[in-house]
């Protein structure tokens, strides 16, 4: 299927992904996700289910609470601020992963680092990772820091590292990944090398291109292993 996108459908399709990716919601302990529409300001309701001694639903609220001040702190707040929440709250394993999401997409390192730290075996999913390509250089160096390995991180069919940098048009994201040894000829938009991708699209900013023949991307070698690749 992805062989007859054009190359514009295929960056208007991963442009949408992109933003499913960022929309990922993993609620804290049992919350039902319904209340995630519940009408109203959140400290109205939580007084409101106290005068109407309804034990449940302030339980629910006051989850959906804690859940609101992580995510701000994990967005951009500070270090010392997350630990008094913790210290004072706790914290679930949803909780945490909900938390290296929100760091990692607002580029919040400080933040970033210190929950790698804190849990040396947290997981750096999926959807981690897609939103570290909009938190920037400082996260991916913490995640590759953290896991080395994950520099060969491909989004399967989408493509690797370097196509996502290219296509949100990330300079200093592209250079970081190709300073630290990713091979631009390597490189896939689906199924079309990454220099032809980059050579084609008028949206994508010059230094793209730039950046690419600086590394030594030719369409030659990227021809030859696209080939390769097509024949797995």
């Amino acid at each position: 299927m992805f062989e007859r996108l054009e190359t514009g459908e295929m960056i208007n399709f991963l442009s949408a992904w992109l933003q499913t990716c960022r929309k990922s919601i993993i609620p804290t302990r049992n919350m039902p996700m319904h209340t995630k529409t519940l009408e109203g300001p959140l400290q109205d309701l939580i007084l409101g289910a106290c005068a109407d001694t309804d034990v449940s639903r302030m339980h629910t609220l006051l989850d959906e609470w804690h859940e609101m001040l992580f995510r701000q702190a994990a967005k951009s707040g500070s270090v010392e601020i997350l630990q008094q929440l913790l210290d004072r709250y706790g914290t679930t394993t949803a909780l945490n992963q909900l938390m290296l999401e929100q760091a990692a997409q607002h580029g919040n390192a400080p933040i970033f680092g210190f929950l790698l730290q804190q849990r040396p075996k947290a997981v750096i999913s999926d959807t981690v990772r897609s939103n570290a390509l909009e938190g920037g250089v400082e996260i991916w160096k913490l995640i590759l820091d953290h896991r080395p390995e994950l520099i060969n991180y491909d989004f399967g069919e989408k493509g690797d590292l370097i196509a996502m940098a290219t296509l949100m048009n990330n300079v200093p994201l592209l250079r970081f990944f190709l300073a630290v040894g990713l091979d631009p000829n390597n490189s896939r938009l689906f199924t079309k090398p990454i220099i032809d991708v980059a050579s084609s699209t008028p949206s994508l900013k010059p230094e793209i291109l730039d950046l690419l023949h600086e590394f030594e991307a030719t369409k030659e070698k990227s021809l030859a292993v696209n080939k390769e690749w097509r024949n797995i």
